[in-house]
């Protein structure tokens, strides 16, 4: 046996080296941190990110201890500036305060007893979106302003791509008017962050491993599933949240999930081929037009449910190509009556309108829904299916593999229960984090607000361009019962050209074509006029469509654009072949609104 020389040493606790560091400096009682909220006080929560998800103290920004001096460094605080830290009981952030006045910060204070001590003492906390304290570079500094999730200026502050500006071919640049919500939504810095901060600290695989990072991946993956069921009134009792790529993918796995079920499946001629072609692959399918007024056609529904075996109604939350809603709990009533199940395609509903798939036991419950976080400010790579456990667990798994077994044996598999039966392989875990940041964000604002933000801007552009002559709007005559969706039409100018000269003459990103609908498009043309064809090229419609961050100013600065296509008054030179537009600069313009530089 061998010993060591030497003086024998004494290795401090974490108990005692708390102990220490709260008895050289200064704390504040949480009485007198709540008399001075709102002055020049700095406030700095300390704790991990999957702490302090569960709430913070009004106007603190989330610093955690482990990056602490990285962040602040970052931060531009004044040394003199009135520094006040708190984590869960105290301790963490007295050492962390100590820290700080090593730094060289002259005023830094402890709050007594943590947030612990404020909750008991009754003081608010505010959940949803945390503020996260970030370094101030690229497009991301506006993240280290608190979010004020009442204001939609503020709001519309928190996403980067609005200060983004294009060089338009006249030669000037001109402030980006993003208006192709349909297509993707672009993520608020607080979401980019939390991603970011995942990707960069805190990357680690789930269900694989003890250490630390692990733990905590799965934890906040794990906790996912019930943020994603509470966002849309679901129960993980009798429903199951199961991670996707996209619409499509979850919208497969319910056709695979009710394959074997006896049986037709309805599909409609208002559905995004993502709602439809996975069903034509796996069972028989019976489709359902549209009536008169461009909406579902009810009566034939209602029909096909009376005489036909049907085990699916396939129906989407909001049209991808009109944005109309169908009402899809009156539909969910008539499908359980006749035997039915019901599937929501929510890709374009879930980030415009409140969602509420209601409990099982309602006769207008919805069965299946779908998401796609990158139509609803999350990254793309990530969305989810909500849907009745008991099918999820009764159908093979759709993708056999690692992460979907409980045993394996040479000749034998033991499945694993739902949702991990069907989630094969690595998930994306980062993805999920996104996701998870975003739903907190849009619960924070609140979705009846969004619906009323987003109803506002769809009035004014929907009443600006019924005002003008020579536009085709398409689908149902009202705005009122769409998500904030407008496709049209200028006589005489095909979609592609005008799509064209809108973003590159006047810096504003639509889209335009049949938008991976093209039977409910076709439907449209078909019956409501308004195409201008151009040689070897489909004919289309342009598509307007609002997100969060848009404002009245950009309804406008779209509405005079069109009037001036619509006017024949684009100055660059377009050449279309086979569905490319070749954009040649015209120089200069001397007009003065095209010379605007207003944002």
């Amino acid at each position: 046996m061998s010993t060591l020389d030497g003086p024998h040493t004494h290795s401090a606790t974490y108990a005692e080296l708390s102990h220490s560091a709260r008895s050289r400096i200064l704390e504040i009682d949480v009485q007198e941190l709540a008399q001075q909220l709102g002055a020049s006080i700095q406030l700095l929560d300390v704790r991990d990110f999957d702490e302090a998800s569960g709430g913070v103290i009004e106007g603190a920004l989330v610093t955690p201890r482990g990056r602490l001096e990285k962040l602040v460094e970052t931060m531009a605080l004044d040394h003199d500036a009135d520094v006040v830290l708190y984590c869960e009981s105290g301790k963490r952030s007295a050492m962390a305060a100590q820290t700080l006045g090593a730094m060289g910060f002259l005023k830094v204070r402890s709050l007594a007893g943590g947030i612990e001590a404020w909750r008991e003492a009754g003081h608010p906390v505010r959940s949803g979106t945390m503020e996260l304290a970030a370094p101030s570079q690229g497009g991301f500094d506006q993240a280290c302003t608190p979010v004020v999730l009442s204001d939609w200026e503020s709001i519309r502050s928190d996403y980067p791509i609005t200060t983004a500006r294009i060089q338009c071919t006249d030669g000037l640049s001109r402030p980006l008017i993003y208006l192709d919500h349909a297509a993707t939504t672009h993520p608020p810095a607080t979401a980019l962050q939390a991603y970011l901060q995942f990707l960069g600290l805190e990357y680690s695989n789930v269900h694989r491993a003890t250490h630390s990072l692990a733990r905590s991946a799965t934890d906040r993956f794990v906790k996912a599933y019930s943020t994603c069921a509470e966002f849309i009134g679901g129960s993980l009792d009798e429903g199951c949240v199961i991670f996707t790529a996209n619409t499509t993918h979850a919208c497969d796995l319910v056709a695979h999930v009710v394959a074997h079920l006896p049986g037709k499946v309805i599909v409609t001629d208002l559905e995004h081929h993502s709602n439809d072609l996975p069903h034509r692959s796996r069972s028989e399918v019976v489709r359902i037009g549209l009536d008169a007024d461009m909406c579902l056609d009810m009566i034939a529904l209602e029909e096909v449910l009376r005489t036909e075996q049907v085990k699916l109604v396939a129906i989407t939350g909001a049209a991808n190509v009109t944005g109309w809603m169908p009402p899809i709990h009156e539909i969910a009533e008539l499908a359980h009556r006749h035997g039915a199940l019901i599937c929501v395609d929510g890709a374009q509903l879930m980030a415009h309108a409140p969602v509420d798939v209601r409990p099982h036991d309602d006769p207008g419950h919805i069965d299946f829904i779908t998401a796609a976080g990158h139509k609803m400010y999350a990254p793309f790579g990530i969305g989810f299916l909500y849907g009745p456990r008991t099918l999820f667990d009764e159908a093979p798994p759709y993708l056999p593999g690692g992460g979907t077994a409980a045993k394996v044996e040479s000749d034998s598999v033991e499945w694993l229960p739902s949702p991990d039966r069907h989630q094969g392989g690595t998930p994306n875990v980062a993805g999920v984090i996104g996701l998870v940041s975003v739903i907190d964000f849009l619960s924070g604002v609140g979705m009846e607000r969004v619906r009323e933000h987003e109803q506002r801007l769809l009035s004014r552009a929907w009443n600006g361009l019924s005002e003008m002559e020579g536009i085709t709007i398409y689908g149902p005559d009202s705005f009122v019962d769409r998500v904030g969706i407008l496709p049209f039409n200028v006589d005489g100018v095909s979609d592609l050209l005008c799509s064209a000269v809108l973003g590159a003459e006047y810096a504003i990103a639509v889209r335009n074509g049949r938008f991976c609908a093209h039977v409910h498009a076709d439907k449209l043309f078909e019956a409501q006029g308004g195409v201008t064809e151009e040689v070897d090229v489909r004919p289309g419609a342009v598509r307007v469509s609002f997100g969060l961050f848009n404002n009245e100013h950009d309804v406008d600065r779209f509405l005079e654009a069109v009037r001036r296509v619509r006017d024949r008054e684009w100055v660059g030179h377009y050449e279309i072949k086979g569905g490319d537009v070749d954009t040649k600069s015209a120089g200069r313009c001397a007009d003065a609104w095209m010379e605007s530089s207003d944002d």
